[in-house]
């Protein structure tokens, strides 16, 4: 059998996107290097597990999977709604917050649309964007923070949306809200903005722009996506939501997949928002290791950028390629950034404390082997 000729066959926009590669799997790491003792620091998940809400709600389940679940997840948009004080119709839920974005450009990016995303950024925004055969024009992000007078400088009458990152992904910098807001007024109302926070909820108050007021308060090309994987532990059954305009809304709610938020998703999100007392807890222990982390760093004498995330960016000083097999040559698995172009940076999730400390140690033993070899 001849082989299948994939260039005739594929989608012209599928071929040119870059593969998403996710943090490495404690999994993977034994298969590869028959490690037993791991820790994960690598994909910005949640070191108290999930809500013991959500893990008591699933235990009802056992007899209802074999039954499709609502098709619009309307109990939980419904709580969604109470929370935010948006409309149910203002309201779409997806397979986490990739499956918002990707269900949102489905909706609204068509060929040759020139879709504006910050250089160094959450890179699923540029897959959908070549996926649905659009352009991506980068703007600029200037000592590690978006440049935002930049972006406003390149819309021009084929520009159809912006993806914002906020705080961003990988940097976990977050953009002054007074700067955010007047961004936003200054936005043609014609090109949607589509504002990413799946980190807002480790954003200290005095920072977080309030963009739900603003979408409210008639920010009507506004769209907010936002998930439950981070600080409500539900990453590994995937439950995001996106906040927009009634009508584009029900667009992609045409488009979407159908059923794709399980019933085992809708009713564990379900819970996981009426524990008020996990988010706290979760809060705190972010509060309390970044401080950790930012004593460690120093005496380290490293340079890192102050988080408003769960995660850090640190520039290790040495080829992070390097610094990321050094790190997991000990059992400790983090993110090199050089895919973002940032080659000396590695990205780092806040873990249990135990798991930070051991970090460090592991840290402080692959900067000193890497400067005896002269890894740079």
């Amino acid at each position: 059998m001849s082989k299948i000729n994939i260039e005739k066959l594929a989608n012209s926009g599928a071929l040119r996107t870059k593969k998403y590669i996710p943090g490495k799997s404690k999994q993977e790491v034994e298969r590869e290097l028959g490690l037993k003792d791991i820790i994960k620091l690598a994909s910005n998940e949640n070191p108290h597990g999930s809500s013991p809400f959500a893990g008591e709600a699933l235990k009802g389940l056992a007899g209802k999977v074999n039954i499709y679940p609502d098709k619009v997840s309307t109990d939980l948009r419904r709580k969604l709604a109470e929370l935010t004080g948006c409309r149910e119709a203002e309201i779409t839920v997806g397979n986490g917050a990739d499956g918002v974005i990707y269900n949102l450009g489905m909706a609204v990016i068509d060929q040759e649309d020139e879709v504006i995303i910050p250089e160094v950024t959450f890179p699923v925004y540029e897959i959908i964007t070549q996926v649905m055969r659009g352009r991506v024009v980068y703007s600029k992000v200037r000592e590690l923070r978006i440049d935002l007078p930049d972006i406003l400088a390149g819309i021009t009458s084929k520009t159809k949306a912006i993806f914002l990152c906020n705080p961003n992904n990988p940097t976990g910098d977050t953009l002054p809200p007074q700067e955010l807001t007047a961004f936003f007024r200054q936005v043609p109302e014609e090109v949607l903005i589509i504002l990413d926070e799946a980190y807002i909820d480790f954003t200290d108050k005095s920072l977080n722009p309030d963009s739900i007021g603003l979408f409210k308060g008639g920010l009507n090309n506004l769209f907010i996506i936002r998930t439950l994987s981070k600080a409500y532990g539900l990453a590994g059954i995937r439950v995001g939501y996106g906040i927009g305009p009634g009508e584009l809304v029900s667009l992609v709610n045409q488009v979407k997949p159908p059923f794709d938020v399980s019933l085992i998703a809708e009713v564990a999100g379900l819970a996981a928002l009426a524990d008020s007392a996990f988010i706290q807890a979760t809060l705190t222990h972010s509060i309390r290791e970044k401080s950790y982390f930012y004593q460690e760093l120093d005496k380290l004498k490293l340079k890192y950028v102050i988080s408003h995330t769960n995660f850090i960016l640190i520039d290790t000083g040495f080829d992070a390629s390097d610094i990321f097999d050094r790190l997991l040559s000990r059992g400790v698995i983090v993110r090199s950034a050089k895919g973002y172009n940032l080659d000396t940076c590695i990205r780092v999730t806040l873990g249990g404390h135990e798991e930070n400390v051991r970090f460090f140690q592991a840290l402080g033993e692959a900067l000193k082997e890497a400067a005896a070899k002269g890894a740079f």
